[in-house]
């Protein structure tokens, strides 16, 4: 058994000549949930396409619990659920024939599992797929995708498009779904705010390359936003960790990673302000400070 359940090393895919992917470097440890987080365009589909075998990168390693992608393509997906944000079912069928259906590609399928996700997400048998309302549908791909008890569960911003109420539900769907022991989630999305409530580590990409990865709550203790306000124009910033600065008038506002009371020390000590303000970033905040830095 590998400790990883995704590992990539310098995995890249290109489009012509775009990088859709550029040299990404993942750990994600066996029963972790881990968000992965992007704008849109920022590669996030295409790394998990990769993950499931449905595309190949022109460079780079993928292991997908312990295994290749490219080599083990039906045992990866035997053994991986996933829900996309455009889930394709057939309209025509009803819930317990979707259920039937999708029950003969697994061996580890569990009926009595799946019905009772049925009866807790309110899906009613009988009912066809194109009556279901969106909300419900995504439900509905949910309970496919966990019926098989997967050691893997992959989510590809699953949340898009629905309204906020219904989302608030879906997630505490998720939360009470990813609660049993051992099973991996990876999570994509730009919705921060929902990864909060069920992510304990992220990674966010930019433009095809990772900007960061690491702990939620490490992230949140040491990326800090610094305003140092000056008598005349302030000077230009240089400290270690530097992601960016904004100036406003006499303010300017320095964020960076790593903060220690040593650093604080050295920027008062190299530029004496007239007075500075240390401020905790939240996690829409970092994420923005990191996809705008350079």
């Amino acid at each position: 058994m590998t400790e990883f359940a995704i590992e990539t090393t310098g995995l890249t895919k290109k489009f012509g000549s775009q990088r859709a992917v550029d040299g990404l470097d993942l750990c994600i440890p066996v029963g972790s949930v881990f968000g992965f987080l992007g704008r849109n365009g920022a590669g996030k589909t295409t790394t998990i396409k990769m993950l499931l075998g449905l595309i190949s990168p022109n460079s780079g390693t993928v292991r997908v619990l312990g295994m290749d992608p490219r080599r083990d393509g039906i045992a990866i997906k035997l053994q991986v659920g996933y829900v996309a944000e455009n889930q394709k079912m057939y309209g025509w069928m009803k819930v317990k024939e979707i259920m039937k259906f999708t029950s003969g590609f697994y061996p580890n399928w569990d009926s009595s599992l799946a019905s009772g996700f049925c009866e807790r997400f309110e899906l009613n048998p009988s009912t066809r797929i194109k009556n279901l309302s969106r909300g419900q549908q995504m439900r509905l791909a949910l309970t496919l995708a966990l019926s098989s008890k997967p050691r893997l569960l992959i989510l590809d911003d699953p949340t898009m498009g629905l309204d906020p109420i219904t989302r608030k539900e879906f997630l505490n769907d998720i939360v009470s779904a990813i609660q049993e022991e051992g099973r991996t989630v990876f999570f994509s999305t730009h919705i921060l705010s929902e990864l909060e409530r069920v992510a304990g580590s992220i990674a966010i990409i930019d433009r095809g390359r990772l900007k960061v990865a690491g702990e939620i709550d490490s992230l949140k203790a040491t990326v800090k936003s610094v305003r140092l306000t000056f008598e005349d124009t302030p000077p230009e910033i240089r400290v270690e960790g530097l992601l960016r600065t904004q100036a406003n008038g006499r303010d300017i506002f320095v964020t960076m990673t790593d903060f220690t009371n040593e650093k604080l020390g050295r920027l008062e000590q190299e530029y004496d302000p007239v007075s500075f303000e240390v401020r905790s970033l939240s996690l829409d905040e970092i994420f923005e400070e990191f996809v705008l830095s350079r």
